[in-house]
């Protein structure tokens, strides 16, 4: 019970964790919103542009939600998303989310103790790995012949004598842009929550917002489907040439001009990619991700909520830059969209503290207590490998378990608890309802839901008490308390750390 990790982050998107969901929400849009209009301008540096955003929302989220689990989560709801708002994208761009979000999570799980260099190490690892597949794709596509015509063309241009490798000073400049654009990004990062919040203090930055905007999941069209069928043919008809030339079956078809070459061959990978290799991974990496969604189904759904809301965010604050032209108009735009996106929620009323079975949840509410001198209500803990009933104020400890031969027993599959105990913790909380400052009930499961345990008291909490209530639940069964108790505002957390007074 000692080893409390948070292995899942959620948050009511109403709540303590609504900057969270927010900042995926950012994370998302940049991958799939920013992405397409970058995708269809043809701008050669989108990985750099888009790594950049996702440098900033993975290093605001450390900020923000320094949570074990709470980066890698994250990232695994951005992929989500990118797969049913991106079909088209590529396993690369799948390849470049999952290496910046891992790579986040290891660098800011522990503190943010080395915030500042974790910013820097971050960006500048992600935005070189954008330049390097860059690189390696053409590579691969294009070969080493692609290098070769560019040193010959350049050589030829300036009429040296001496050969200079041109292509490597290319792909070297290239990857010098993306490390000096790291560094700027990720001096930026480390920066970002204290400009923030200077933001956040200037009314002229401050917007009202709405959900009106819709998202719409693209859809394959039969045009495109028949403009396919024609690149399925035109890929079979230029394999069959270019085996029938390089084997030489006959008279080769194909002249051996190696600019010729490397197109053919440019036009067989890609190919090849979009109808072979390409669908085989997106297939594999979309089933692996559908299968996820079930089990991340709740922070899906918040990020759902909030998709609309920020779409219209973004599209407000460009409209309100309207004045400034420029570099100066993304600039205000920029801090328009993170001081309202980022902007504190007001606390909730009632806290839902969950995580998995045996992860800890009621030593760490305890801990959390131990701080304060406002706590009332009831604890479980497990103490000696036997689950007892603490009085949350004066730390009381009777039994839970019912001992042998007692009479009046409560029977929970293997578990036999005692009644007369119950009851008891039921008066504590009773007692504990009118008073000022916290009341917890731990823990509210199948027996609660089958109108036994403390189904009852939680009622009358429920009807008497509107603030300052912390629930804990079992793991997996929150939304049905929610509905079964008619719960229809409160911030779902795994930390009461992110408890706000």
């Amino acid at each position: 019970m000692s080893n409390y990790t948070n292995t899942t982050i959620s948050y009511s998107s109403s709540g303590v964790g609504a900057i969270y969901y927010r900042l995926i929400a950012l994370w998302v849009l940049c991958e799939a919103m920013l992405g397409g209009i970058i995708h269809g301008l043809k701008i050669p540096v989108s990985g750099l542009i888009i790594g950049s955003c996702a440098v900033l929302c993975i290093s605001l989220i450390a900020w923000y939600v320094p949570n074990k689990g709470a980066i890698i989560k994250a990232t695994l709801v951005v992929a989500i998303f990118k797969m049913m708002l991106s079909p088209q994208a590529p396993p690369p761009a799948y390849i470049a989310v999952f290496f910046q979000g891992t790579l986040g999570e290891l660098l800011f799980f522990r503190n943010r103790k080395f915030y500042s260099l974790s910013c820097i190490i971050l960006a500048l690892l992600a935005l070189l790995e954008s330049g390097l597949q860059r690189i390696l794709v053409l590579t691969i596509v294009y070969g080493n012949d692609l290098w070769t015509v560019i040193n010959n063309f350049i050589n030829g241009l300036t009429k040296q004598k001496t050969t200079t490798n041109y292509s490597q000073l290319i792909a070297g400049g290239y990857v010098l842009l993306h490390f000096f654009t790291g560094l700027l990004v990720g001096w930026w990062a480390m920066l970002l929550p204290h400009r923030i919040t200077q933001w956040q203090q200037k009314k002229e930055l401050l917007l009202a917002t709405d959900d009106s905007a819709a998202i719409n999941i693209p859809a394959a069209t039969k045009k495109s489907k028949r403009f396919k069928k024609g690149l399925f043919i035109a890929w079979l008809l230029l394999i069959a040439l270019y085996v029938q030339s390089y084997f030489k079956l006959g008279t080769p078809l194909l002249p051996s001009y190696i600019a010729l070459k490397i197109f053919l061959r440019s036009l067989i990978i890609v190919l090849s990619w979009i109808f072979i290799v390409g669908p085989l991974l997106k297939k594999l990496l979309h089933r692996w991700l559908q299968k996820k969604q079930t089990r991340s189904q709740e922070e899906v759904r918040e990020v759902l909520k909030l998709l609309p809301g920020t779409q219209q965010l973004i599209v407000q604050s460009w409209k309100q830059s309207s004045g400034y032209k420029g570099w100066k108009r993304m600039s205000i735009t920029g801090k328009m969209i993170l001081a309202n996106a980022l902007r504190p929620s007001i606390p909730e009323s009632i806290y839902i503290l969950t995580a998995p079975i045996q992860s800890g949840k009621t030593t760490a509410l305890i801990n959390w207590a131990a701080k304060r001198n406002d706590v009332y209500g009831i604890f479980t803990p497990v103490i000696n490998g036997k689950r007892v009933f603490m009085n949350a104020n004066n730390k009381e400890q009777f039994p839970m378990e019912a001992i042998s031969g007692e009479p009046g027993i409560i029977t929970v599959g293997r578990f036999v608890f005692s009644k007369k105990n119950f009851d008891k913790a039921i008066q504590i909380i009773r007692e504990s309802m009118h008073k000022e400052g916290w009341l917890v009930i731990d823990e509210i499961g199948p027996l609660e839901l089958s109108g036994e345990g403390f189904h009852d008291v939680l009622k009358e909490v429920l009807s008497n008490r509107s603030e300052k209530i912390i629930l804990v639940i079992r793991d997996g069964i929150a939304e049905r308390v929610k509905e079964y108790f008619n719960v229809t505002v409160a911030a779902i957390i795994n930390n009461p750390g992110l408890i706000s007074d």
